[in-house]
């Protein structure tokens, strides 16, 4: 019975653990996305991997600190968190 226990306890966290940067939106549909909705987990064009697309003042737009091997981007009016190694979005927020 305790096993059970500690396998539902360890279960029940792997959410928490593994959830990304906080997101207020679902999804976006821009121009940038060629009119495609993107969703947290789906793959961004592969021009927003780029560092030159990366937005640097990430802080004085009220935006959280990117993860590793992460970066912040803006597609149409929403930030969108890329992850660098294979264009994951981890977060979509609104631009202010």
């Amino acid at each position: 019975m305790k096993l059970h226990y500690l396998l539902f306890a360890a279960l029940a966290s792997l959410p928490l653990a593994a959830t990304a940067a906080p997101s207020s939106e679902e999804s976006i549909t821009a121009p940038e996305t060629h009119n495609r909705e993107l969703k947290v987990g789906d793959k961004a064009p592969d021009q927003y991997k780029r560092d030159d697309e990366a937005l640097k003042d990430w802080k004085a737009q009220g935006l959280p600190a990117p993860e590793k091997e992460s970066h912040w981007v803006r597609m149409g009016d929403h930030y969108v968190l890329v992850q660098i190694t294979n264009g994951v979005v981890l977060a979509i927020q609104p631009a202010h």
